[in-house]
């Protein structure tokens, strides 16, 4: 990072740390630290942005701490948050389909909506795929060859996904109903676990951010046969869309999002979003990015907002059509 480099970030966070002394003037607490929630174990991909944005705003010598929650679709991480005061001590990285997506698939109660937080900014966009491992031949290249193998083999024919309510479980379901198709379900405790079967041979294929398969698929030990996007992966140019292969409406695309408590300060908000935006920028940040198949993805307060509305609407939409069930 060059000296403006440094000096925008810098500049951006000194600014976002030093309004909370204003709030602290007027009766309302000070921040004597940063706490960024997570709501996955540590190592995966919102995990590393939460470490990335702490890098960036220990610049500020203010020593911020990545908090990790894990369980329960984020919500012990969205509870976490907010317990703290709405002063801008705290904030929370999560996959946005969390807000837009899992109150329409799994309505338990502590489900947050977008109306119930804060949106800040956008990190990076993540992309869905469609994996098959060993246990599938390597004469399986495409979506259509993968349901003719299926339907031959009924007992082997069966699939991952890293939670039975999360958003890749509803994109299989619509999927499947599309193509006429039916497969086995495995639920996992998230990804990697069921990575770790499909590399095994212990299930056929596995839908998940395409990061938590890409190291594997890249070493030829998996096979990537779509993308749930509207268009390819830079990372994995070679792997067609859903919507190449006949499916134009099954995209999953979601947004890995930093977002406030409920009645935190606009302009606290604000400087937040622009110190994030700077840090997104950082070299080393966007390499990690890239090495999670993440795309950098950054916007205002007020634009994200509007963006998790229309995608929490359009969710509901598509939740209605597809008849999905939650699973107990």
């Amino acid at each position: 990072m060059n000296r403006r480099d440094f000096g925008g970030t810098a500049a951006a966070l000194s600014v976002y740390f030093s309004l909370p002394r204003v709030v602290h003037a007027q009766g309302k607490g000070q921040i004597d630290q940063l706490r960024i929630f997570v709501g996955f174990p540590a190592g995966g991909a919102n995990d590393i942005v939460a470490r990335h944005l702490a890098e960036d705003f220990d610049q500020a010598t203010h020593a911020p701490l990545v908090e990790n929650r894990p369980g329960s679709a984020n919500r012990l991480a969205l509870a976490a948050m907010h317990r703290n005061p709405s002063d801008g001590s705290s904030m929370l990285v999560l996959p946005d389909t969390l807000l837009t997506l899992i109150p329409h698939v799994d309505p338990l109660p502590g489900t947050y909506t977008p109306e119930d937080l804060v949106p800040v900014s956008p990190c990076a966009m993540v992309r869905q795929g469609f994996a098959v491992g060993p246990m599938v031949p390597t004469t399986v290249k495409t979506v259509a060859d993968f349901w003719e193998w299926a339907k031959a083999n009924p007992k082997l024919a069966s699939y991952g996904t890293p939670g039975p309510n999360s958003p890749q479980r509803f994109l299989m379901q619509e999927l499947l109903r599309k193509a006429g198709v039916t497969l086995n379900h495995v639920p996992y405790r998230g990804s990697m676990p069921g990575i770790i079967d499909l590399v095994g041979g212990q299930i056929a294929a596995f839908i998940s951010p395409i990061g938590d398969s890409m190291t594997h698929i890249k070493e030829g030990r998996l096979r990537l046969l779509a993308v749930a996007s509207h268009q390819r992966s830079p990372f994995l140019p070679e792997v067609p869309t859903l919507a190449e292969q006949g499916y134009p409406r099954i995209i999953g695309d979601e947004l890995s999002a930093v977002v406030m408590a409920k009645g935190t300060p606009p302009e606290i908000v604000e400087a937040a979003a622009k110190a994030i935006a700077q840090a997104i920028k950082r070299p080393k940040v966007l390499q990690a990015l890239a090495s999670l198949g993440m795309e950098p993805y950054i916007s205002t307060p007020a634009e994200y907002a509007q963006s998790l509305r229309e995608d929490f609407k359009n969710w509901e939409e598509r939740v209605k059509a597809s008849g999905f069930k939650p699973e107990t």
